[in-house]
């Protein structure tokens, strides 16, 4: 009787065990056998890294897991916007989420696995019922951060790039022009001249010292130059002989504006002139007729030298005679007067 009593001890202990691994692998596998649950559609762009069984989170607190996953979505079935991806969720019906809610797919490790995360709700529009659905939003993750990243930095590498090309543009010129013939050694070289050239000019025994020099002794207080400006004032001072000059013929003009000697010697001088002018007219008229006889007398020797010897052989034309001057005859006026 021990024995059996025994066996069926182990039997119920081992019954016992079973039923409560069974139960707890329904409680978590299937947690709605022991409590109520509610059923949730959530669309997405793309269900990429969810899996079934992932967790449903609320503000962070586990309520659920993601129950299927349906992709692409019949278009038909599709909301609006167009989304292909559907996820079905089963939470806890005590769970208040709220028909305007953000259903949000994010990844809360950096290598953990996806879940959804129900954030932001509304109490004002009120729980949402058994079979709603919501359009969710993809959260920026690692994968999305690398092209965001690549897009900040293309501007800036681009940037670099020019940089770059125009350092080692300039690196070429600097070594272009610093190279032993070219220019800027030249200048160097020449500026290195010149400034020997002022150094020597400028020393003390230098020329430019003794012009110094020599234009100091020039115009100090017993120089040529200062000497020359003390005659200069003596020549064009009040007494000085320039200003007794010029004070004797202001004196002179004066005297020849009122006594108005200067104008009555202009007359006679214009007076002259035109008497000069009429003698030398008269004096043309007889040089001509004189040369009229010579240029004659010179043509008769040339053509007829017997001349000189027989001079009757020629005979002159006469001069017609000038008329006499009829005299004049004087009219009378008659009348009578007033």
């Amino acid at each position: 009787m021990n024995i059996e009593r025994q066996e069926v001890r182990t039997g119920l202990l081992v019954f016992i065990s079973l039923a409560l691994f069974v139960g707890v692998l329904i409680y978590l596998g299937a947690p709605g056998v022991f409590t109520p649950q509610k059923t949730f559609r959530i669309y997405f762009e793309d269900a990429a890294g969810m899996k079934p069984g992932a967790q449903v989170l609320l503000a962070g607190r586990k309520i659920g897991q993601v129950r299927r996953l349906f992709s692409p979505v019949p278009e038909s079935e599709r909301p609006t916007p167009k989304i292909e991806a559907l996820i079905e969720v089963r939470v806890a019906a005590n769970a208040p989420i709220y028909q305007k809610v953000r259903a949000e797919m994010t990844q809360p490790k950096l290598l953990g696995e996806m879940v959804i995360d129900f954030t932001n709700g509304e109490e004002s529009s009120g729980l949402a019922p058994n079979g709603h659905y919501f359009l969710g939003a993809k959260a920026s993750g690692l994968a999305d951060a690398v092209p965001m990243v690549l897009d900040r930095l293309d501007p800036v590498l681009k940037t670099a790039t020019a940089t770059l090309e125009s350092l080692q543009k300039t690196a070429e010129n600097l070594t272009r022009i610093t190279k032993e013939d070219s220019d800027l050694p030249v200048a160097f070289a020449e500026f290195r001249k010149f400034g020997q050239n002022l150094n020597e000019i400028s020393s003390d025994t230098g020329p430019l010292r003794r012009s110094l020099q020599n234009v100091e002794t020039l115009t100090g207080p017993n120089g040529k130059f200062s000497q020359a400006l003390e005659n200069l004032t003596d020549l064009t001072g009040p007494q000085s002989e320039l200003a007794k000059t010029l004070e004797n013929a202001q004196r002179y003009t004066d005297r020849l504006v009122n006594n108005r000697d200067l104008e009555v010697t202009l007359k006679n001088f214009r007076r002259a002139s035109e008497n000069a002018n009429t003698a030398v007219a008269t004096a043309g008229r007889q040089f001509s007729a004189v040369g009229s006889n010579l240029e004659a007398a010179s043509d008769t020797v040339k053509r007829q030298p017997w001349r000189l010897i027989w001079p009757t052989t020629k005979t002159y034309e006469k001069s017609p005679a000038k008329p006499s001057p009829t005299p004049r005859k004087r009219t009378t006026r008659s009348g009578t007067r007033p």
